[in-house]
């Protein structure tokens, strides 16, 4: 076998058994650390080892770290969302990442993902948004604050479709309760979720699970970028594990497709991150 260097190593599993997937990367993700490098065996799974180019990611992190390297609070605003919007929020400030997150970019470029009508709820600035638009892909954002609304309007305005089109032209931003809301044309075909459920309380995220099965079709999916890892405590945003994002959307009727662990060259915030791909089963 041959050495992988671990800011180069992505691990992209394709299972029936959601279960067996996390569990499986979740081991193998604890034992490189204690061990060699090494080309994991798991039964039942097709495992494919992919490397990124590397380059250079400007800094994002937005956590302090202690001396032992054990997580402490995150440094977020605890104001209220529109507040934090309406003192001034630039691009790159807190949440605000700047641009789409990268290896969400790549899963659309690969062009593996739903077409048709697409949902990104507290989509800030609609950087994913615009990077979804296309001439075969409307997307709704979904925001509780006026001024990132009227931001993520703002930005794409300007902003090219993934299709090298106008973004403008093929999204809407719209104030809603996230919770309450019902899709005006039916449900979608497609749902992003990035910083969206480790802001939400977590006694609600099971309100979280029911809502997204009713907003996403059946044979529709859900893309969710798992972050921040972490067993530290407090929030938003809240810790999250692949684990607990499975045990959420198993019961709720969806199945596994995919779990990535993002390599380092890709984090957009600082820190690790897994790219989950959920699809809802045509029974639930």
């Amino acid at each position: 076998t041959n050495s992988v260097s671990s800011h180069m190593l992505q691990l992209a599993f394709r299972v029936s058994s959601s279960a067996t997937v996390v569990e499986a990367i979740l081991a193998e993700r604890t034992a490189r650390s204690l061990r060699p490098r090494t080309s994991p065996s798991f039964s039942g799974l097709q495992v494919t080892r992919r490397k990124t180019p590397a380059r250079a990611v400007p800094a994002r992190a937005r956590y302090t770290v202690s001396a032992a390297g054990g997580d402490t609070k995150p440094a977020m605003p605890s104001k209220g969302w529109e507040s934090m919007w309406a003192a001034g929020l630039n691009p790159g400030d807190a949440f605000d990442a700047g641009r789409v997150e990268p290896a969400f970019q790549a899963l659309i470029t690969s062009g593996e993902l739903p077409v048709g009508r697409a949902f990104v709820p507290g989509c800030g600035r609609g950087y994913a948004v615009a990077a979804l638009t296309s001439a075969e892909r409307t997307v709704t954002g979904l925001e509780i604050s006026v001024t990132a609304q009227v931001a993520a309007q703002t930005y794409l305005a300007s902003a090219p479709s993934g299709d090298g089109g106008d973004a403008a032209a093929y999204a809407q931003i719209i104030l809603d309760d996230f919770f309450t809301h019902v899709p005006a044309a039916g449900a979608y075909d497609l749902v992003y979720d990035c910083t969206f459920l480790c802001a939400i309380d977590p006694t609600r995220r099971g309100e979280w699970a029911a809502q997204m099965s009713k907003l996403i079709k059946p044979g529709g999916e859900i893309v969710s970028l798992v972050f921040p890892l972490g067993e530290f405590a407090g929030g938003p945003p809240f810790a999250l594990s692949p684990a607990l994002v499975q045990s959420l959307l198993e019961p709720a009727g969806f199945e596994c497709i995919s779990l990535t662990e993002v390599p380092e060259e890709q984090w957009n915030r600082g820190r690790g991150e897994f790219l989950y791909r959920w699809r809802r089963s045509a029974e639930s």
